[in-house]
């Protein structure tokens, strides 16, 4: 009796209608149940729970948080990565293309008016630069004045000008700083500055930066710079695209989003979102960004930030992301939040599930319904694991493949197959009645097949045996019908035994099988066997009654003609193939209607590829159809298969002819890219893989007899491999499959 609570038996109709049909048990409901036991133990489950779920909420947080960082990192890096090379890609086309007509101004030096077809050359003939412009010493060429400044420049609409520079035009280059790269005599990139008024006119005034090239007079004194101008107006762009496709990328109204931005070796901001700190605010970056490329933590502008960067090594800039942390561990904050709603709905979950357990306890039915389920599905698995462990072919000679569907959860019908001395040994069964009972004698008999296999010789002899030590056991009436077999897999002979069950089918005909009773049905009973010969390419096709009598929801039942009519159609496709297409033909009959008898189906296919010739040419004949089965099985085409029966040909031709053998062997083994056929003969040694170059400068007469053939037999293959093993010749030929 349960503590607090009264247990009550009613006189119910349940009790007086299960006496009436002859069985009876307890129907009792639990009531009144002490309310403080269900919230004691309601609330010590949640307890634990929740430390569980706090614990795992940790967990999940602290995983998520490093893979946030871990996915940023990665991905801000790689944008970077991009953008550096493709920065890189337009320095480096401004430099060659500098350096490249560094010599033919040189050579023309002398003669001003000719250097502006060269700076509109090199503006024409390179988009990347915007202006190409030569500065001179001031006073170089007396006859064009003090200033004399030959520029070709790429307007707004990607029109070239090319215009001289003049006194009009006052700037820096004349001043200390020219003189001091003159000096200086080496090439360079300039700090980036915003384009002149006096180019840009009405537009808007372009970020450069420029290359700068020293020229020299045919003495070798340096008089002037060619500069050419590169736009950072596409860096600017494709930074700030960049950047916008990443905070797209989240969800969350932001305060603060990811910008980038580019600084020189000062720490000046040379891009940045906001134009106004461009070329006049700075950054102190040495603390933080001392590595070539990298990712550190900033308070930047006040806000907490992670900082992704890359160095520029061609001009002493780097370029940064910076990503607000919020931004970053948005998504794993938003996972987190789900994570913890989830666990507060479970917890309300376990709480009403807690405080209505007792009512569960109380329910015997109940329980005992849900153990017996769950012994039942560890026993379908242990019926399962009793079967061969896979349902493929165990040997290249066959085809093997097999299905089993149990009506209910365990079922009595069995299959069994395995190889012993080259010989296929199998059987199908199918157990009378249902359920567990019909299981364990399943169990029972595929035991019994397994032990008696391992000492008889013949399919009739096992059915006798077993018949034999069941009739010895008390099996409460139940008894077998079984189809034993044993297929001899080098000759195709099949010797088998029928035992009450359905007669298999041979590619579609029916095999002949004698009147023997079930197994287990009468001790004194004498099994008779049978035998038959296989052709290559037959199909026996072996199933349980499951099969034939699938009903649907009008009870008509699919019918042993419309098998054997499947059976028939299809007796040249695989044995998988003929399986499968049978069980859907179940499903397709029966519709919706409940599967009312366990179904086993067996199908297995005889590939003869094997061959024994005597050593004689009138046996010759027999390897054209042999060669053309093994090469259509092997999937090898027609023109192939001609090469390969040739040399198998003139292989076997060379071993009668000059081997003084008296048989000779064929085996073909087939893998996923090639075949491999064996010769095997028991003649003279001869290993026609040495070497079998032919002396054409010897007359036909005097020549050593096979090296033509021996020469073909290597031209028609894909590779030769020769053993002499106990007295015979193993010679195997390779042919590969295209």
């Amino acid at each position: 009796m349960v503590e607090g609570c009264e247990l009550r038996m009613p006189d119910t109709d349940v009790q007086k209608n299960s006496n009436k049909f002859g069985f009876s048990f307890t129907y009792s409901y639990l009531c009144s149940v002490n309310n403080s036991l269900s919230t004691r133990l309601t609330y010590r489950i949640m307890a634990v729970v929740l430390v569980m779920m706090a614990v795992i909420a940790t967990v999940v947080y602290v995983m998520v948080r490093e893979y946030m960082l871990d996915e940023a990192k990665e991905r801000y890096q790689n944008m970077l990565l991009n953008t550096h090379e493709e920065l890189h890609r337009h320095l480096s086309n401004v430099m060659v293309a500098s350096e490249n007509n560094v010599h033919d101004i040189e050579r023309d030096i002398e003669q001003p008016d000719m250097l502006f077809e060269h700076m509109e050359r090199i503006v024409k003939e390179n988009s990347d630069i915007a202006c190409s412009s030569i500065l001179f010493e001031p006073g170089h060429y007396p006859s064009k004045g003090k200033v004399f400044i030959p520029c070709a420049r790429r307007d707004s609409v990607g029109k070239v000008i090319v215009s001289r520079v003049d006194s009009s035009y006052h700037s820096y280059f004349y001043d200390e700083w020219l003189d001091g790269q003159l000096k200086a005599d080496r090439k360079e990139w300039s700090m980036a500055y915003f384009e002149s008024k006096l180019f840009a006119g009405n537009q808007k005034q372009r970020l450069l930066t420029t290359y700068t090239i020293p020229l020299h007079t045919h003495e070798g004194r340096a008089v002037g710079l060619l500069c050419t101008d590169l736009s950072l107006e596409f860096l600017r762009n494709e930074m700030m695209e960049d950047v916008n496709k990443m905070n797209a990328r989240f969800k969350g109204n932001f305060k603060h989003q990811a910008y980038s931005f580019v600084i020189d070796d000062k720490g000046t901001y040379i891009i940045h979102p906001d134009e106004k700190r461009m070329l006049r605010d700075t950054l102190d970056t040495n603390a933080i960004m001392a590595e070539e490329r990298g990712a550190a933590t900033a308070v930047i502008d006040g806000i907490p930030s992670w900082l992704y960067y890359r160095k520029v090594q061609d001009v002493g800039w780097t370029m940064a992301v910076v990503v607000p942390n919020d931004v970053i561990l948005f998504n794993g904050l938003m996972l987190n939040i789900t994570i913890l709603v989830v666990m507060v709905l479970g917890l309300l979950a376990i709480y009403l599930f807690c405080r209505q357990q007792i009512k569960g306890i109380a329910d015997p039915f109940a329980m005992q319904k849900a153990n017996l389920e769950h012994e039942l599905k560890i026993a379908n698995a242990i019926q399962m694991a009793m079967l061969p462990k896979s349902v493929n072919s165990p040997s290249e000679t066959i085809d093997l493949y097999a299905a089993l569907a149990p009506a209910r959860e365990v079922g009595g019908d069995l299959y069994d197959y395995f190889m012993r001395d080259n010989r296929l040994y199998f059987c199908i069964g199918d157990v009378s009645g249902k359920g567990v009972p019909a299981a364990l004698m399943m169990a029972l008999v595929r035991a019994m097949f397994r032990s008696e296999t391992r000492r008889a010789e013949s399919a009739e002899a096992i059915v006798d045996t077993i018949n034999h030590n069941l009739s010895e056991e008390s099996t409460a009436g139940y008894f077998v019908t079984m189809f034993v077999g044993i297929l001899d897999l080098a000759t195709g002979h099949l010797d088998y035994c029928n035992a009450g069950h359905e007669p298999p089918f041979i590619s579609g005909r029916s095999l002949d099988v004698k009147v023997n009773l079930p197994v287990g049905a009468f001790p004194e009973w004498n099994y008779e066997g049978q035998q038959t010969q296989l052709n290559p390419g037959d199909m026996l096709f072996v199933y349980t009654d499951g099969l034939t009598e699938a009903m649907n929801d009008s009870g008509e039942l699919l019918g042993r003609e419309f098998v054997q009519q499947v059976a028939r159609e299809h007796a040249s496709d695989s044995a998988r193939q003929l399986v499968e297409l049978m069980e859907a033909e179940v499903r397709r009959h029966a519709g919706n209607a409940e599967q009312s008898d366990d179904i086993t189906l067996l199908a297995i296919k005889w590939q003869d590829l094997q061959l024994s010739i005597t050593a004689s040419m009138d046996d010759i004949g027999q390897l054209k159809p042999f060669i053309d089965n093994v090469a259509q099985q092997a999937d090898i085409d027609t023109k192939e298969a001609k090469r390969l029966r040739l040399a198998v040909e003139e292989a076997v031709a060379n071993v009668i002819n000059y081997g003084q053998a008296t048989t000779i062997r064929l085996q073909a083994t087939t893998n996923d890219n090639q075949l491999v056929l064996t010769i095997d003969d028991d003649g003279q040694p001869f290993d026609p893989t040495a070497d079998s170059a032919t002396d054409f400068s010897v007359p036909a007469d005097e020549r050593p007899s096979g090296g033509l053939g021996i020469m073909f037999l290597h031209e028609m293959t894909d590779g030769l491999e020769y053993q002499r093993i106990d007295g015979h010749n193993i010679l195997r030929i390779r042919k590969v499959k295209k």
